[in-house]
């Protein structure tokens, strides 16, 4: 049949055949890839609002919990200088270290916006009972945290109990808990 039309009659028939062929190839496959196109925008959306962590409420209630975890190990009483160096005291003295205490002096400045209390004590011993020392007041609680640490070698020529053992100064941080405003 295709062979009897002229070429007026097939350029006719041309068009339609086009239309038919783009309709079928949309519906075979483009209709399909254009879905394809849409879901993955969609789903991407969805995985970059769950992924922001300022809009996941879960992460949020993390991060206020392990806040608190840290500022309770922080939290320190009135009688913190008593109980720092109690604790400092029983515990040099299980690990045979020597320790050397000498009271911060109080600002005469305070104002109601200070809340951090600072400390230090020196102790006195060979390295390994100095890093157990280090390790077992860092796990203690209510005494604050350690904000620093410093070690200096041995110095021979030192004529008192402190000669030939290494120093070990450990600086403390705490914040007393703010007192209610009337």
């Amino acid at each position: 049949m295709l062979p009897k039309l002229n070429y007026i009659q097939k350029n006719k028939l041309l068009l339609p055949l086009l239309g038919i062929g783009l309709l079928l190839s949309w519906f075979l496959a483009f209709s399909k890839t254009f879905d394809a196109i849409m879901l993955h925008r969609k789903l991407n959306a969805e995985s970059a609002q769950k992924n922001d962590i300022s809009f996941n409420p879960v992460y949020v209630q993390r991060k206020l919990e392990a806040l608190d975890r840290i500022l309770k190990g922080y939290l320190v009483g009135e009688d913190w200088n008593d109980l720092l160096w109690m604790r400092g005291s029983e515990i040099a003295a299980r690990q045979n270290v020597g320790i050397e205490y000498s009271a911060t002096k109080i600002s005469t400045e305070t104002d109601s916006t200070t809340l951090g209390k600072a400390q230090s004590l020196k102790f006195y011993g060979n390295f390994v009972q100095l890093v157990k020392l280090i390790d077992t007041l860092e796990r203690s609680s209510k005494i604050g945290k350690i904000s620093a640490l410093q070690f200096n070698a041995p110095k021979p020529d030192l004529l008192n109990e402190q000669a030939g053992k290494n120093v070990l100064r450990l600086d403390f941080k705490g914040l007393s808990t703010p007192k209610s405003v009337n």
